[in-house]
């Protein structure tokens, strides 16, 4: 019996790491894993805080952010005797809990309107209680947005549009409305969401925050469960905010917030700058080895993250022969050949540069990351 309990217990835990998020540092700075948008009990959601902090260390995050809704749910909770505690709570269980597990919980809410404007999240806060009572104290959905965000700023937060193309309120898809307009001329928001797991990845927002310089991030936004919110079965990665910081610290992540050195890994896909993509790139793919004869170069990948890279031969290159399609799996090696357009002429170069687009990283909307390869022929 013990041995076919152990056996289980062996087979969870390569399960769980399995779907273990592992993304490398890039030159320069350390690739530090979050997820943005997280919920509780302590407003609407079903789990525990401390249970969120178990669910990070089990998927390889380094932070996460709590944003129980700022709004009167909490309060009617209370109302209820459900809880007898204020709506900074949830933020204090799971720090501790968090704190001797190295783990990193950012204080944080979720400004909740209708649109617009909408949904936005604050966060490295001092107090949800006081963001909460200056929201409520207007009704209209603007005038509460930008008392609740002004009241945050106070406090030093950084502010998110949340989920701009969520079908709730963007049955039609997103629309950046006049009072967006407002809110980012006030300086009051500093990020967008580009993927929410509700409603996946938007484009549109996506070219939005590169367009108009705003910080990108992903959040599951999490209610239930997250082995009920993420399709860890069928292979599904949690989605995340990568943030390239100098430091692993939560000073060290809103800097890196504040300087727009983020990209999100989501469905497989990273969405970014390209002057952060291309460096990920260069430390999720390493060459292995490098051999050449006179006619034909091989070159060996190893992709050391737990996202698949896919390749397809970009133009330009139509003077060497290489294999036009390849996926290289997490953790796996590749091996690429490379001729002379004209098979079995032999190399008159010193070296050689072929290229590829990264059809699942994106510098923009619908924009491929382009990638060489370089190698000196001996």
């Amino acid at each position: 019996m013990l041995s076919v309990l152990a056996a289980l217990s062996l087979a969870a835990e390569a399960q769980v790491m399995t779907h273990r998020l592992v993304v490398p540092d890039i030159e320069g700075y350390l690739t530090l894993k979050g997820d943005m948008h997280t919920h509780t009990v302590f407003s609407d959601g079903n789990v525990w805080p401390t249970t969120r902090v178990d669910e990070a260390i089990l998927d390889g995050l380094d932070f996460f952010v709590i944003t129980d809704h700022l709004d009167g749910r909490h309060q009617k909770l209370a109302n209820k005797g459900l809880f007898n505690c204020d709506r900074d709570e949830s933020y204090r269980l799971a720090a501790a809990y968090a704190k001797s597990r190295n783990m990193i919980v950012i204080h944080g809410g979720e400004i909740t309107r209708g649109m617009p404007p909408g949904h936005f999240n604050v966060s490295f806060v001092e107090s949800d209680t006081r963001i909460g009572e200056e929201e409520d104290k207007y009704e209209d959905h603007f005038q509460g947005m930008v008392a609740g965000l002004k009241e945050a700023r106070n406090q030093g937060a950084f502010t998110v549009w949340n989920h701009p193309h969520w079908s709730r309120q963007a049955p039609n898809g997103p629309v950046w409305y006049d009072e967006h307009t407002k809110i980012l001329d006030m300086g009051l928001m500093d990020g967008l969401e580009i993927f929410n797991q509700f409603d996946g990845f938007s484009k549109e927002v996506f070219h939005w925050a590169m367009e108009k310089n705003l910080t990108i991030v992903s959040g599951t936004d999490a209610h239930k469960l997250m082995e009920l919110w993420i399709d860890y079965g069928n292979g599904e990665l949690r989605p995340c905010t990568l943030v390239f910081a100098k430091e692993k610290s939560e000073a060290g992540i809103r800097e890196a917030l504040d300087n727009h050195r983020t990209a999100v890994l989501a469905q497989h896909n990273v969405y970014g700058r390209e002057e952060f993509l291309k460096p990920l790139l260069d430390a999720i793919l390493q060459v292995k080895s490098v051999k050449n004869t006179d006619k034909k170069l091989t070159m060996v990948l190893h992709n050391c993250s737990c996202v698949p890279v896919i390749l397809h031969k970009a133009e330009g290159f139509e003077d060497l022969g290489y294999t036009r399609d390849i996926v290289i799996g997490a953790d796996s090696d590749y091996t690429i050949d490379v001729t002379n357009a004209e098979y079995g002429t032999k190399f008159t170069r010193k070296s050689i540069t072929f290229g590829y687009e990264v059809r699942n990283f994106f510098t923009d909307a619908d924009v491929n990351l382009k990638y060489t390869f370089t190698a000196a022929l001996k």
